[in-house]
Order: C-alpha cells, then structure tokens, then sequence
C-alpha cells in the first residue's frame, strides 16, 4: 500500500515547489515517521537547491533536505530499539517514488532505515530538527585544546557557528562570536555569548580576547584576517569547520600559518556518536537552538518563499525550520 504525502520538491537547480509525491511500503528495517518540524541550512540546502553540492548524486526531480523530527507511526517487523508514538529525529528518508531523496527530510511523512533514527525526546522539536548542522558545530567545538577559561573566536553567525560557539562554552571555553548581523547576533548576546559585529564594531577586540583558538564557518581571506593576528605563535588552533562547493582551494594563508606553527582541523559531515551527543546537549539545555529559530514556515506558499529566500541568499535569521504538524 502506497501513501501520498507533500514533499518538497525541486525539479530542477534554482526551482523549488511542494508537492504531493508517493511512498514505498514500509520495509522490514525501517520506521515510519510523521515530520512535526525539518531543519533548514542556510549552507546545504542553498547549494543542494542551486544544484551546486558535488558531495553526492544529485538526481532530478529531488527531494532536499538532511535533518527532521516527528513522531514514529510505523514499525518495520525487524525494528525493536524504537516504539510506535516515540519522537525522533532522522537524516535521511527513503522509499521516495518518482523523487530522489537529497536527503529528502523536507517531507510531512516518510520513513528513513532505523540506523539513520535517534531518540529525540525531551528535546524542543524546533531545536532536534537542526540536529544535523549543529552537530557540526559540535564537531568543531569538540576539537579545540585547552583549558576552561580559554578564548575561542568563532566567525560566522549561521547556525554552525552559532552551535559551536554554544558547545564551546558547553565545555568551559570564553567565546567570542564575530558575525555581521545583528539580527543573528542578538539572541546569543541573550544567551550570554559575547558577540562582535565586524561590520561596525572595532577588530581589536578579537586581540584583546586572547584566544587560543578559531572556529571559521565563512572560509575566506577576509574572514581568516579576523582572527589570524590574534592566535598565539606555535600553539593556536583554527578549526575550520563547513563546506565550500564548486572546487574552493584558498581558506585562509597556509604559509603564514606554518610560519606561525598553527594547528587546522577540517571537520564535516556526520557520525552516530556526534549526533547522539549533540541532541544531549540540546536534553541538557546547553544548546537551546529554539532560542535561535526566527523563521517557522507553515503551508506551501510560505514553505517556498522560505526556500526561495535560501536559494537566494536572503535568509536573516540564525536558523528556520518547516513546520510539517504538531504531536497531537
């Protein structure tokens, strides 16, 4: 028995549109799950919808999208660790007819293999549907050495950045957020995290912060100049922490960090243990990623204005989600 359900779907790079798509029956190992919110990147999903992420096998017509919650309807006969009525959160659905899923979370119902599904509860369901691209800022923040108390830059006011400046602190560092909208920097400033506007705030406060550390999440000359004067010589770190398509080559100035004997770490994608500790850390309240959430989309129009605004490069606020259905 086949189920239709909306989906987001885009045809083609730079269109988007929801529409109603078919499912597979539900396999022996996998679980069905009814989407009350799917996360969107500011970063993936832009790249996903402009047809410029090569880490994959973009196939059109697809179904974008890495990161959702609900709530398990379905049980396959093989599962056992989850139950029926369980809130989850999930990376990739499958059993998608006539529609790729890339990783096709933007979707009100799907179901996704039990090895991708993890217990979501007591977790805000905004804050578990951005499991994914926290954990990368996660990933990030679990890189840097030092002691409690140590400074840490981190460039970047999107929701890598804001979740590793957040897990950061989570593990006793001094963190300084540099962005260039107050609109994003504001709720961390609430949230107790120092903050810098480069735009019209002065650099020297990257200086005077004395960092042992950066985590960049822009990835440009511009952006490793923030911060590259202010790290110590022979021990500062820079993590450099997200994605660049199209064959980007330049992050920063290599020689001038083997000049200085600093430390990089690259760090991408997702791993089982990663995204466990992450939404922990959402359990715990040390990364309140609901806090950060300005955008909620409802119904299609707004669900494709909001994706358009991504695909655009409009998007203003630290994090959005789809907002599929409610637990009731």
């Amino acid at each position: 028995m086949s189920h239709s359900v909306r989906a987001v779907v885009s045809a083609r790079p730079d269109q988007v549109a929801v529409e109603e798509i078919s499912l597979a029956p539900l396999g022996a190992d996998q679980v069905m799950i009814r989407t009350l919110h799917s996360g969107v990147s500011t970063g993936t999903d832009k790249w996903v919808l402009q047809g410029k992420f090569t880490w994959g096998n973009a196939q059109y017509p697809l179904c974008p999208g890495y990161q959702r919650v609900g709530v398990i309807e379905e049980l396959g006969a093989d599962v056992t660790a989850f139950r029926v009525g369980q809130v989850v959160a999930t990376t990739t659905s499958v059993g998608l007819e006539g529609v790729h899923p890339f990783w096709g979370a933007h979707i009100e119902r799907a179901a996704s293999a039990q090895g991708s599904v993890y217990p979501a509860d007591g977790v805000d369901p905004r804050a578990a549907s951005l499991f994914v691209s926290a954990q990368v800022g996660y990933n990030a923040a679990s890189r840097v050495t030092g002691a409690p108390g140590d400074g840490v830059i981190v460039v970047g006011d999107g929701i890598i950045g804001s979740s590793a400046a957040l897990c950061a602190r989570a593990r006793g560092f001094r963190v300084l957020m540099v962005g260039r909208h107050d609109t994003r920097l504001a709720p961390l400033a609430e949230l107790g995290i120092h903050t810098l506007n480069s735009r019209t705030g002065s650099l020297d406060a990257v200086a005077s912060f004395d960092p042992v550390a950066s985590i960049d999440t822009i990835h440009s000359l511009d952006s490793f100049a923030t911060y590259f004067p202010a790290l110590p010589i022979r021990s500062g770190q820079v993590v450099f922490s997200g994605h660049s398509p199209g064959g980007v080559t330049t992050w920063g100035d290599m020689e001038a960090m083997q000049k200085k004997e600093l430390t990089a770490h690259f760090v991408s994608g997702w791993t089982p243990e990663r995204l466990t500790a992450t939404l922990q850390l959402m359990r715990s309240g040390d990364l309140p990623l609901e806090r950060l959430v300005g955008s909620v989309a409802r119904g299609t129009e707004a669900i494709v204005g909001l994706l358009t605004d991504v695909i655009n490069g409009g998007l203003e606020p630290v994090a959005a989600t789809i907002e599929w259905g409610d637990p009731s």
